[in-house]
């Protein structure tokens, strides 16, 4: 079955209050554990789990950029909408846009690039995934890839001036 051009919706989860911070709303570091929840999803969507990590592997990720464009308030039903944009035998580079409520504008945004590690004789070393998850992955970027995206994937923090 060939994957969806169509972004994933595959993470949600309500507002708990101790992610709320001093100013009545989701604090800014518990935006990366929404994201990082996402990301995990996106793992187990492409068949990575204990099996997969125990014989071939885990992922790390090695950049993230978040964009907060709304306030999210306690008690708010969150959820993503997760896009991989590029996949290659040791990489993985996603986007999710997350929504608040029935909202049709991101809260947030995050990219991210993961990058796959096995345990090599000097530590953790990058190498290249293994299958079903090189193979699910390469195909859903590939779907991805026709879905347009914002203009802000692939920039870094503006600078002053």
């Amino acid at each position: 079955m060939a994957a969806s051009p169509e972004p994933l919706r595959i993470w949600r989860t309500v507002v708990p209050a101790e992610w709320i911070d001093y100013n009545g709303h989701l604090n800014e570091g518990f935006y990366g554990v929404a994201f990082g929840d996402a990301s995990d999803a996106l793992l187990d969507h492409l068949g990575f789990g204990p099996d997969y990590r125990e014989a071939h592997g885990t992922f790390y990720t090695v950049e993230t950029r978040i964009r907060f464009l709304r306030e999210v308030e306690e008690g708010s039903e969150i959820h993503t909408e997760t896009l991989l944009l590029g996949a290659d035998e040791k990489r993985l580079h996603a986007h999710h846009a997350l929504f608040s409520g029935e909202d049709p504008d991101p809260a947030a945004t995050q990219e991210t690039m993961m990058l796959h590690v096995t345990d090599g004789p000097d530590g953790p070393t990058v190498a290249p995934m293994a299958e079903p998850v090189l193979g699910r992955a390469l195909s859903l970027a590939a779907a991805h890839s026709s879905t347009p995206f914002g203009d802000h994937v692939g920039r870094g923090v503006r600078t002053l001036g």
